[in-house]
């Protein structure tokens, strides 16, 4: 009786040892751009890459991919061809399930005087993404799948959670609006609901991965927070932000940026610090290629129980095949899908 008792606690603690399933997903983003809105031939050569590494994708056999903002790039209309039509054959022709978080291209740069004529202003080109993307409780794509949204309609109705295996995936709509409040001449007051909201989501996801004791939360956004151009030290100094090499940086901390990325990254470190499990940061925004395993706070140190991975894009048109592993280091491992 007592070795078949010790035989059993042996193999519950057995089973209570063993690392969750793995989980993979695809991921994504800023493309097609197309720079020289006069060049044709270099327009139509972006966008038939941009439909080949869909194809790629789909060849992978991973049946989930997101999508981290900048459909289009800036010079380009805010029309419905390159905000809607075009972003929404590539998220149909995925096989699975596509999730889209917002980026700043699709609509915070709408009023710039360098965009192409004919679309619409920011607030207008924002209500069109959110009635064409996020309307209905389930995601894009060939096959999509169910997910909640923080808000029926309106502000918020871009953030969506849902859940595979024993991992918590939450999009937000972060855009990449770091360059300062002169870049946008919109309705500042939206950007301000907009952050408000990704702070109420942010918390209600890590209350949900924490409730389903769930070892992995995946946020997913477009902004770079940590890019150099967002330090106020480098401004000061004068620095070329646009011609500085690219590193690893604490994170924004300047105070006239047109979004709250100082108030974001201060509630990330303070929840993350209270997780019990590991955080994955998706963003794209700088088109590079970057694993940071200690991304920084905004105030010289580090989020806590956090990596971080920013896609390649523009110039760089490849997507990424993410593998989760929970329980086991390094928990995430990235290896790019080429067209």
């Amino acid at each position: 009786m007592h070795r078949l008792l010790a035989a059993l606690l042996l193999l519950c603690a057995a089973f209570a040892s063993r690392p969750a399933a793995a989980e993979e997903f695809l991921v994504w983003g800023d493309m097609p751009y197309c720079r020289n809105v006069a060049d044709i031939a270099t327009c139509d050569s972006r966008e038939a890459t941009t439909a080949r590494l869909v194809r790629a994708m789909n060849r992978t056999g991973v049946p989930t991919a997101i999508f981290l903002g900048d459909t289009k790039a800036s010079q380009e209309a805010c029309d419905l061809f390159h905000t809607v039509t075009r972003p929404a054959e590539y998220f149909g022709a995925f096989d699975g399930a596509m999730f889209y978080a917002i980026g700043d291209n699709e609509w915070t740069d709408c009023a710039r005087r360098t965009v192409a004529p004919g679309g619409l202003p920011p607030v207008a080109s924002l209500a069109r993404l959110r009635e064409a993307f996020f309307s209905q409780p389930h995601s894009l794509g060939a096959r999509p799948l169910p997910l909640d949204r923080q808000a029926s309609s309106g502000v918020g109705v871009e953030n969506a959670r849902w859940q595979q295996g024993q991992v918590l995936y939450a999009t937000l709509h972060i855009p990449g609006v770091f360059t300062g409040v002169e870049n946008f001449p919109g309705d500042r007051a939206v950007l301000a609901e907009i952050a408000a909201a990704n702070l109420a989501w942010l918390d209600a996801a890590f209350a949900a991965a924490t409730e389903r004791r769930l070892p992995v939360l995946v946020l997913a956004f477009q902004a770079d927070m940590w890019h150099p151009c967002q330090m106020e030290q480098h401004r000061a100094k004068g620095v070329a932000c646009t011609r500085e090499p690219y590193g690893r940086h604490d994170g924004i901390n300047r105070h006239d940026a047109a979004y709250d990325y100082p108030g974001f990254l201060a509630r990330l470190a303070e929840r993350a610090a209270a997780f019990q499990g590991q955080v994955l940061l998706l963003h794209g925004d700088s088109h590079t290629w970057l694993e940071d395993r200690s991304p920084g706070d905004g105030q010289g140190g580090v989020i806590p129980n956090t990596t971080r991975f920013m896609v390649p894009g523009e110039d760089d048109m490849q997507a990424v095949r993410v593998r989760v592993t929970p329980g086991v280091a390094p928990y995430f491992t990235f290896e790019l899908v080429t067209p």
